[in-house]
């Protein structure tokens, strides 16, 4: 993992550690590597009781806030992205592979690319080790978007994302993307053949939305992430003013981190944030709340926020984009309703403000298409045979 990942504050960090507990649920035996730590982890065991042992790995170079000039330099002479170059580090590396000897390690999961960092890929393949690298985004494409605001400078680094996947992703013995548009990319541009889409493992929760005549919808997504900044704003610039001027007691509800000049930025009198709260009070108030939009424009890979929803049967609005990453079929009745347009989110949203029938069909749909495509045990099968794993009567025990 190539950073600290708990507490699971985001929806980057959940989607790093989802599949893990559902995988040890499945009796996979786990170790992990977690890297580029800055503070302490004492309390790892409280957050990721699912994994036998962690070796955890400090930050061994600077931030650009606290060194700009070492870290640019550093950057500069490596050839390699930024997230890949602040993991190089040769006793690192030599810590990882005598942990994978330690250990009698049989398969290595790489959580994104630039964990390749810590991997003599030479001395793994001679020793059978099978590598299998999960893309949760096509990183060249995610840095492209996230990095727009820097027009033509950020070119450099955007190509040297493209490259450096181009270079990793052939050695990983299978590619496992959480979005099948991601597969299609990749195929594509870097001409692989053992790329495969599987819908992350994930569990039943407990909590269910109810029909109530609630004065909310929400967007569970932090601000201080670029996508959802940059999507959220285009969407409260362009639909929202119309819907509370069509629905004024409406509510729009905006959970996660923000900071002070951002909540200025959205600042009207019917957008309210929550502020960072709890995993058990996120699922509070998505089932407090009458439906639930997600306009996501720009990223790769699939939308946890959208599948969060699915979960526990929230009614969504969500954007095309999400679409592609979430997709669904004529088999199902419909999990969720798709916009593409001002004039489509306005039609799908009045339609959940004022009929609970809907709400409630999309409910039972989104339920049954949550379990099927992410909790089924043909989705655990299909993991475990990716992973080369005996499959047993743990792969049928689903909640």
């Amino acid at each position: 993992m190539p950073l600290k990942v708990y507490p699971a504050i985001d929806g980057g960090l959940q989607g790093l550690r989802v599949h893990h507990r559902m995988l040890h649920q499945m009796g996979v035996k786990l170790y992990g590597v977690m890297s580029n730590v800055n503070d302490g982890c004492e309390d790892w065991r409280e957050y990721m009781p699912e994994f036998e042992d962690l070796l955890i790995l400090r930050r061994c170079h600077p931030k650009v806030g606290k060194r700009p000039v070492k870290a640019l330099s550093e950057w500069l002479l490596s050839g390699k992205p930024r997230r890949a170059q602040v993991l190089e580090s040769r006793e690192n590396k030599k810590h990882v592979m005598d942990y994978i000897e330690k250990h009698n390690i049989d398969t290595i999961l790489l959580e994104l690319p630039f964990t390749a960092e810590h991997i003599d890929f030479e001395t793994v393949k001679k020793k059978g080790i099978r590598i299998i690298l999960v893309e949760h985004n096509v990183e060249y494409i995610y840095e492209q978007e996230a990095l727009s605001k820097y027009g033509c400078l950020a070119w450099p680094e955007i190509s040297r994302m493209k490259k450096y996947e181009r270079t990793i992703l052939p050695q990983a013995d299978k590619i496992v993307t959480v979005s099948p548009v991601d597969k299609e990319i990749l195929e594509k541009e870097f001409g692989l053949t053992n790329v495969i889409f599987l819908p992350i493992p994930m569990e039943m929760p407990d909590i269910r939305w109810k029909e109530r005549a609630s004065k909310h919808i929400i967007f569970n997504g932090s601000l201080n992430s670029y996508v959802n900044y940059y999507s959220m704003k285009e969407f409260c610039k362009t639909v929202f003013p119309k819907y509370s001027k069509r629905y004024p007691e409406m509510k729009l509800l905006i959970t996660g981190g923000v900071k002070d000049s951002v909540r200025k930025e959205f600042s009207h009198a019917n957008i309210e944030f929550t502020g960072f709260v709890s995993e058990e009070r996120l699922y509070e108030l998505l089932c407090s709340c009458r439906f639930m939009v997600s306009p996501i424009i720009v990223g790769s890979g699939t939308k946890l926020k959208l599948i969060e929803g699915l979960s526990i049967g929230i009614p969504i609005v969500a954007s095309e984009h999400c679409f592609e990453g979430v997709p669904f079929t004529t088999e199902y009745e419909k999990p969720y309703l798709v916009s593409s347009r001002t004039e489509e989110y306005l039609e799908h949203m009045g339609c959940l403000t004022e009929s609970a029938e809907v709400r409630s069909s999309l409910s039972r749909g989104a339920v049954e298409f949550f379990y099927d495509t992410f909790v089924s045990p043909k989705n655990r099968k299909k993991w475990a045979t990716i992973l080369g794993l005996k499959v047993g009567e743990n792969f049928e025990k689903v909640r």
